[in-house]
């Protein structure tokens, strides 16, 4: 490189610095897009719509910018973020078809979302699960079609020793794998000895192991890689893959700890409960006046959303789409079976916490939301989008009879089972709570030079097993799910469309699970004789609704696990199967006692220990599906909320029904490269669809170098 590119290089870089805008600098009165959510989704969004320097986003984030803090960084702490600040330490209600009793649902809340505090998996799903989501109304959606979006943001590493490659049967398909990605996806160094034992368990019953359990082919045993950077052997977040890589473009304002309270629309009324602080009195003058908002960020005061947006200096650009051909006439048609006209977001209204002032800032172009399976329909609920009854009930004006928002909660429920290994031999994640030499030379090791235990996580090895390899009675409860009606186990007040739609739902539901080739639930092996069982297709469906119209109120989250008792029959099926496991050659050498279900439980008791033991995987979707309005859809396949202009989420909410996967890979890889940048709209008159993947692919090696990558 010559002296004179060199320091042209060097002035471009200064340049960029100069330009760079820290955490929570002072915010503009208006952006071209909102972004409402600096999650996995969100800044995955706002990544990609920066890409583009003509354009300013601003990252709305409810939760804090994290220190880099042991709990989240290091691999082998996962689990010990849940509960701390970057955790929205919400509960269900009580789950009356099981125990009566709450579940803690943990939720990622934070810069990154969930990626600061998940487990670190990384998987896509099976093909069929992807060819199931387009055929409920989402044409696009199939594995093949986002099979390439998938690859381009991952940066995959395969491991580096061929012999740990060749002793653990961990094999790539590099056809299915993309290398200049963000997002660090890699195998630590480190196997628990554990895994081996059950995997041969799994063989010795029939159960194969998976060849690369990303190529689409999921049933069966397999080591998942992690979100893992190799380099630096760290948690790779959505924080690091698409912010701290970018936070030097001068277009994107990410401001934390601001949580939106209501999205506004031209012409519409406003939730008066979301415009003013619990300091304020909510005046009068009939549902949906709009009292006056402090604005103290912009240093004035704005009297009405309205005025506001009749005052702003920055004139309203109209939203350019380009309707991808599959999508143009159903995405219209739908749009227009809401209503006569179709609205338009203009900003939002967000706040510290509910004592400080409100503030509205004015989006041009589009409102994105990415607040998650339960605060995004939340967030539209209190915009006065939803149920129409509902709504009125408490008294917020309705912009959108939206039945289907905040139903179609689903989730994979699991049932954690404990079978301790008492061969003192063997090396167990337990042995950081029993062990304090262990636990200490780990440190040293990872501390010193980033090797041992830590770089993983206890759940190096899992299975999907299909339901006919594990139980005989598997035809009976095929059987059993094909004879269901699909309202018999929906809730009371469930919509019409929404029956219509899990109709679909329950039919695909219930050829999976008579599939031999497709994956019925998961065992999650914890390496220390912890054999956690999670439902891959559960049939019961709750909902997310307001308990009242103040935004900074929880909504209840009721996922009622356990209401259809399918989900119950698939588990217990899978602790059977678990007592076949742990009595095989294999197992057997590491001398398991079966302690939680006990070893003498009968159908009953295991189904009772079940109903007092079930809880989240930590994979809520479904509340904002993405499936034609007829079927209780809330967004188009180009995640258009219906009824409105600019209006989209993008976050796991519009999953409509859940692949055999973790959800990070699904909701950080999809929902940005696979609507925005597959050209579903553009983002000025001269870019074309093929200009986005093109500018992508010029700049990812700088943006992603390995070196940049490292905070």
């Amino acid at each position: 490189m010559s002296t004179t590119t060199l320091a042209f290089a060097l002035c471009l870089l200064c340049a960029a610095i100069s330009l760079a805008l820290p955490l929570n600098s002072p915010l503009l009165q208006a952006y071209d897009y909102i972004v409402v959510g600096g999650g996995t989704a969100g800044l995955t969004v706002a990544n990609r719509l920066s890409e583009d320097p003509s354009v300013n986003i601003l990252v709305l984030e409810a939760g804090p910018a994290d220190h880099g803090e042991d709990f989240i960084t290091v691999p082998g702490m996962i689990g010990n973020g849940i509960g701390t600040i970057y955790d929205w330490n919400l509960s269900t209600t009580a789950q009356t078809s099981m125990d009566g009793k709450p579940r803690d649902i943990p939720q990622g809340h934070g810069l990154g979302g969930g990626s600061l505090i998940n487990g670190m998996l990384w998987s896509r799903g099976e093909i069929d699960d992807w060819e199931n989501i387009a055929e409920l109304g989402n044409p696009g959606w199939t594995w093949s079609q986002m099979l390439p979006y998938f690859e381009r943001s991952e940066r995959y590493w395969e491991l580096a020793s061929e012999e740990l490659s060749a002793t653990y049967s961990i094999e790539t398909n590099t056809s299915v794998h993309g290398s200049v990605g963000p997002v660090n996806v890699s195998f630590s160094d480190w196997f628990w000895p554990t895994s081996q034992f059950l995997f041969s368990a799994l063989n010795e019953l029939g159960v194969p192991t998976a060849f690369d359990s990303n190529d689409g082919q999921i049933a069966g045993a397999s080591y998942l890689p992690l979100s893992l950077d190799p380099i630096d052997a760290s948690r790779s977040t959505a924080r690091r893959a698409y912010y701290d890589s970018i936070a030097a473009r001068p277009n994107l304002w990410v401001a934390t700890e601001q949580y939106v309270t209501q999205i506004l629309f031209d012409g519409s009324s406003a939730n008066p409960n979301a415009l003013v602080s619990t300091s304020d009195k909510v005046p009068s003058g009939g549902e949906g006046s709009s009292p006056g908002v402090p604005g103290g960020m912009f240093g004035q005061t704005i009297v009405s959303a309205s005025d506001y947006v009749a005052r702003r200096t920055r004139r309203s650009v109209p939203v350019l789409q380009k309707w991808w051909d599959g999508v143009k006439g159903l995405a219209r048609r739908q749009n227009m079976a809401v209503g006569a006209t179709t609205i338009r977001a203009n900003g939002v209204v967000f706040a510290a916490d509910a004592g400080s002032p409100r503030e509205i800032v004015t989006a041009t172009r589009e409102v994105i939301i990415a607040a998650g399976a339960f605060h995004s329909p939340q967030l539209l609920l209190l915009s006065g989008i939803g149920p129409a009854a509902a709504l009125q009930t408490l008294k917020i004006p309705v912009n959108i009879d939206l039945p289907g928002v905040g139903s179609n909660l689903h989730d994979h429920g699991q049932v954690w089972a404990w079978y301790p290994y008492n061969d003192s031999a063997i090396v167990t994640p337990m042995d950081f709570i029993t062990n304090s030499s262990f636990s200490a030379n780990a440190w040293t090791d990872y501390q010193g030079n980033r090797t041992g235990p830590l770089t993983s996580t206890a759940y190096d090895g899992v299975a999907f097993p299909a339901l006919a390899f594990i139980s005989n009675g598997s035809t009976a409860i095929t059987d059993a799910a094909s004879t269901q009606t699909a309202t018999q186990y929906l809730a009371n007040n469930t919509d019409g469309s929404v029956g219509l739609g899990f109709a679909q739902q329950l039919r695909m539901l219930t050829q999976a699970l008579s599939d031999p080739t497709r994956a019925a639930y998961e065992i999650i092996n914890g390496n220390d004789g912890a054999l956690t069982v999670a439902n891959m297709r559960p049939l019961s469906r709750g909902s997310v609704v307001l308990a009242s119209p103040q935004p900074f109120d929880p909504p209840p989250i009721n996922p009622r696990y356990g209401s259809n008792p399918i989900d119950a029959q698939v588990l217990l099926a899978a602790l059977r199967f678990n007592q076949q496991l742990i009595a095989t050659d294999s197992l057997s050498q590491l001398d398991p006692t079966q302690m939680f279900p006990p070893p003498a439980a009968s159908d009953d008791e295991i189904l009772q220990y079940i109903a007092a033991s079930m809880q989240t995987e930590y994979h809520p979707a479904g509340t904002c599906a993405m499936m034609p309005l007829a079927l209780g859809g809330v967004v188009s396949p180009d995640l258009l909320v219906y009824g409105t202009e600019n209006l989209r989420v993008v976050d796991s909410s519009t999953i409509p029904m859940l692949p055999a996967a973790h959800l990070q890979a699904v909701v950080l890889l999809t929902f940005y490269d696979s609507t925005l940048g597959r050209g579903y709209h553009t983002r000025s008159k001269q870019r074309k669809p093929s200009d986005v993947v093109s500018v992508y692919v010029v700049f990812a090696p700088a943006y992603h170098d390995r070196g940049l990558a490292i905070r």
